[in-house]
């Protein structure tokens, strides 16, 4: 068994800028952890989509000091959970995903885990090994433990009655499947974001009444712009930071994010020592550009997932390519058969995306052919030119 970690200032650190609340309390989770017990933690991941997000490693980071402070780690598949998908701050029912979407998606997960907390450090389990074996006489005994006005306060629940939306049975169940989950794993903690809080003290209450323990909650803050209180990282837009991505990818994807993501990423995402956060923000505050201190992120970020050498390549990159004006260093190729294809089509078979999506980039001055705007659906693309979509997208056809 791993050494217990009891010292007061490693357990304070372990509450730091990333944690917003812990149930039943601060005090008491401290003296728990302090007691020299190993205690079994876990965080659950519905694999949704193929990736794991900058968003995600707020609470990846958590569980990497409590690993360091010798409590076990489960890192929990909701891949029975997955199949329903939390309707957490949905305001309509979530399409349903397949046994097989899912088991596709959790094949990359572990790989970008393992880019945070090293092999050996975590045990991986699958919610669909308990949750799909209870009977229906065993789910009705478990919905006597809650009740309807317990879960009809969820926000998302209430915006949906008022707008005279339909909430699913399903979705209503959903609060006591993943509560249910740290019953069928008798854990000591929880991490997850604090959208996820409602969900988690459902966990702990169950824990309580049929297990007769405590269970501790540690809520993490959430990867917010700081003013619009929107989400920085959005699988269901297509809008983040994925740990897959490449070098040029992650530094360009950073540098696109707003100036006033600066601070929460550099605070949350990172383990950089509180004094240099708290110089970031005073640079922030004095005015330095923020481009500067974006490119200082952009940096770190890649350093973090591809190593220092990545990133300096990246960065050169990213000068070279949007503060001098040249092509990429490498440029993708895409294959056409006949003489010539339509910018639509390519664009369509290119970047996976539908006709009228194609077509909305191109009326957004999106798409460039040789450097020149294209005005019209109608364009032709011929072997060796040079199509960029977006910002940072570029390929050569041949």
């Amino acid at each position: 068994m791993a050494k217990i970690v009891t010292d007061k200032n490693k357990i304070t650190e372990l509450f730091g800028r990333q944690v917003a609340a812990v149930f039943p309390s601060r005090e008491r989770a401290e003296e728990i952890l302090g007691a020299g017990k190993q205690l079994t933690f876990y965080l659950g991941i519905d694999p949704t989509g193929p990736d794991i997000h900058l968003g995600h490693t707020i609470n990846l980071l958590v569980l990497k000091k409590l690993a360091g402070l010798g409590h076990k780690i489960i890192l929990l598949i909701g891949d029975f959970t997955a199949q329903t998908g939390d309707p957490t701050d949905k305001d309509a029912t979530r399409r349903t995903l397949t046994a097989e979407e899912v088991k596709t998606n959790t094949k990359t997960y572990l790989k970008q885990v393992t880019k945070i907390l090293p092999e050996g450090s975590f045990t991986v389990r699958y919610n669909s090994q308990w949750l799909g074996k209870l009977t229906f006489d065993e789910v009705r005994k478990l919905t006597r433990r809650i009740t309807v006005q317990q879960t009809i306060t969820r926000d998302m629940f209430q915006k949906r009655l008022a707008g005279n939306k339909p909430i699913t049975v399903e979705e209503f169940l959903y609060p006591l499947m993943q509560g249910y989950d740290s019953v069928a794993m008798a854990v000591d903690g929880e991490i997850g974001g604090t959208d996820q809080t409602f969900n988690m003290l459902m966990g702990r209450d169950l824990v309580k009444n049929i297990l007769g323990k405590e269970k501790i909650v540690i809520a993490t803050k959430l990867l917010e712009d700081p003013q619009t209180k929107k989400k920085l990282m959005n699988k269901s837009e297509g809008r983040y930071i994925s740990l897959n991505d490449s070098p040029p990818e992650m530094f360009g994807k950073t540098m696109a994010l707003p100036d006033n993501a600066i601070l929460p990423v550099f605070s949350y995402v990172t383990e950089l020592p509180d004094p240099r956060i708290a110089e970031i923000e005073r640079r922030l505050n004095d005015g330095e550009n923020p481009k500067t201190l974006k490119e200082e992120l952009a940096y770190e970020l890649v350093k973090i997932y591809h190593g220092e050498k990545a990133a300096g390549q990246a960065q050169a990159e990213f000068k070279k390519v949007f503060s001098e004006g040249q092509l990429p260093s490498a440029l993708a190729e895409f294959k056409i058969s006949n003489g010539s294809m339509s910018i639509v089509t390519l664009l369509e078979k290119w970047l996976k995306i539908s006709a009228s999506e194609a077509k909305r980039l191109i009326d957004q001055n999106g798409v460039k052919v040789n450097d020149q705007v294209v005005s019209g659906w109608d364009r032709e693309i011929k072997p060796g030119d040079v199509v960029k979509a977006g910002p940072r997208r570029f390929v050569r056809v041949v």
